[in-house]
């Protein structure tokens, strides 16, 4: 917020300071001619005063200019303050976050290894296991188990084939 203040008291300053140095001579000095042709009090008068307003707005003008262009300069200060603040925080957070992350990588690091190590003993299990299976004996098993009850074994045989045609159709 202070940023927003910073940056709008520096465009207000430049905008009022802009008019003027249009103005402004070859020696950086403003200048204005007021011309009276006729000989008219009134008119004299009339420019005279035209001519205080002026040099009462200038100077107006240039002190609400030389504050606003102080305020512009303290914004500033204040948000390259905040900044730095902003950029300090920053970097602690990135070296925290790098931290964690080294953390959690070393972690899952050594949970993949353990499950690796499970998974290898498991796989070697089971191979074990498979390879004292006989399936000729097991398919002479079940070649019985069929004659012997064969309305079982067509209800098994259709269970096991909805179940695929479920699990593998085509969705929508």
């Amino acid at each position: 917020m202070k940023i927003i203040k910073a940056l709008s008291a520096l465009l207000f300053a430049v905008a009022l300071a802009s008019p003027f140095a249009a103005l402004a001579g070859k020696d950086g000095r403003h200048q204005v001619v007021i011309q009276v042709t006729d000989a008219d009090p009134g008119k004299w008068n009339l420019a005279l005063n035209v001519a205080e307003n002026l040099q009462e707005a200038y100077g107006k003008a240039k002190e609400k200019g030389g504050a606003a262009a102080a305020r512009a300069k303290d914004y500033l200060d204040d948000a390259k303050k905040y900044l730095g603040e902003a950029r300090e925080r920053m970097t602690a957070l990135a070296a925290k976050s790098r931290e964690q992350a080294e953390i959690l990588y070393n972690n899952a690091k050594e949970q993949y290894e353990i499950l690796s190590a499970k998974a290898k003993d498991l796989y070697g299990k089971a191979k074990t296991r498979i390879s004292e299976v006989d399936f000729k004996t097991k398919g002479d098993e079940v070649v019985e188990y069929v004659r012997a009850n064969p309305g079982k074994a067509v209800l098994i045989a259709l269970a096991i084939g909805f179940v695929v045609g479920y699990a593998t159709r085509p969705r929508d």
